[in-house]
């Protein structure tokens, strides 16, 4: 698992569709540079990475 400085949930199902989509919330609008998406210990994520300040978001979504 990457480390993260945030955290989403999403109450929506892991399709692969979504992985290349950019996040809808303005707060995650910097968010651009994918670093990581699949399945880990905690289930199916996206790890996107801010490229100006460095910070990474994970985000989470219900397993199928």
């Amino acid at each position: 698992m990457l480390n993260y400085d945030l955290r989403v949930k999403l109450e929506v199902p892991f399709d692969y569709y979504r992985i290349y989509q950019f996040p809808k919330d303005a707060e995650y609008f910097s968010f651009t540079r994918l670093l990581w998406y699949g399945y880990d210990e905690q289930g199916p994520a996206i790890y996107r990475q801010d490229p100006k300040t460095g910070q990474v978001v994970r985000v989470d979504f219900l397993p199928q």
